[in-house]
């Protein structure tokens, strides 16, 4: 089972649910942490314990070979993102422009364009009692988001299948921490999760960008549930989105002084406020009953 964490804009609290979840699932069978927000990660802050090891992660890159190159120009025709641009005397190449697609490799008819690499990150990863947090890490200058995140998700893949196969219990479930908004990055981040929680807030803001991502992931055809962070008494203006949009509110975590001194101080909550684990597990059980809902 894959849990994802998301929400419309940055700030609404999806790390520390993120976290929160992982931590409470921790306790009964093999669970993975995925932090897809690869620009600004930052799930590992809540776990005292040093990365295990880190992994280079490449992708390709095209490498025109010019003593065969006859610049006919298909190359720089075929590019969809502009990375390439034929000269009468040279052909030039745009790194932070290639989506890595190979089509100018495949469609060279002198094959003068191939394949080689280049690094855009890494995946970090740190071992906890029944719990692994896997990082990705985007390398400073890099644009490369997407092929990152799916380089975490395919290292998760293998980890659950090792996981599983040693197992006694429950098989392993995965909880993403999502980078915010709507664009490619959160597309790819919650892409083939079972259920995908939108952490939002009750701001003009929070409201608008949950109804951003809200008509991303229909659009996307992904099953998605609302819980509210920083509720205050009488504003029901995201229960009444819930109810016009006819999606479920899961729960809401209160707005609380210390819950923000806890995340600042990069503290889990179910450890650093005693009342918020029963709060949390209530939420938990609820998603758990939406994720496992035959569609």
């Amino acid at each position: 089972m894959t849990i994802a964490v998301a929400g419309g804009k940055g700030g609404v609290g999806k790390t520390m649910v993120a976290t929160s979840l992982a931590l409470l699932l921790a306790r009964e069978q093999d669970t993975l942490l995925l932090d897809l927000d690869v620009e600004e990660p930052n799930a590992h802050l809540f776990f005292d314990v040093r990365s295990a090891g880190s992994e280079e992660v490449r992708v390709m890159l095209p490498r025109v070979e010019e003593e065969y190159c006859d610049r006919c120009g298909v190359c720089q025709d075929v590019c969809a993102f502009h990375a390439l641009l034929v000269l009468p005397d040279r052909v030039l190449l745009f790194p932070e422009l290639c989506k890595s697609c190979r089509g100018c490799v495949v469609l060279c008819p002198v094959g003068a364009v191939v394949d080689d690499t280049k690094r855009i990150g890494v995946v970090e990863e740190r071992i906890l009692p029944r719990l692994t947090v896997l990082t990705g890490r985007l390398d400073v200058g890099c644009t490369d988001v997407p092929a990152l995140i799916r380089a975490v998700k395919s290292r998760a893949r293998t980890q659950a299948a090792a996981n599983n196969l040693a197992a006694t219990s429950r098989s392993t479930v995965t909880v993403i921490d999502a980078p915010p908004g709507c664009a490619c990055a959160a597309v790819e981040a919650v892409r083939g999760a079972d259920l995908t929680v939108l952490v939002t807030e009750p701001t003009p803001f929070g409201l608008h960008d949950l109804d951003l991502i809200a008509q991303t992931l229909r659009a996307l055809q992904q099953r998605f549930v609302v819980l509210l962070n920083k509720a205050v008494p009488h504003d029901d203006s995201v229960q009444r989105w819930c109810e016009a949009e006819r999606v479920a509110l899961i729960g809401a975590i209160p707005l609380d002084d210390d819950v923000a001194r806890a995340c600042a101080r990069g503290w889990l909550l179910p450890h650093a406020l005693p009342w918020s684990a029963p709060l949390l597990l209530g939420i938990l059980q609820r998603i758990e009953a939406f994720a496992e809902e035959q569609v």
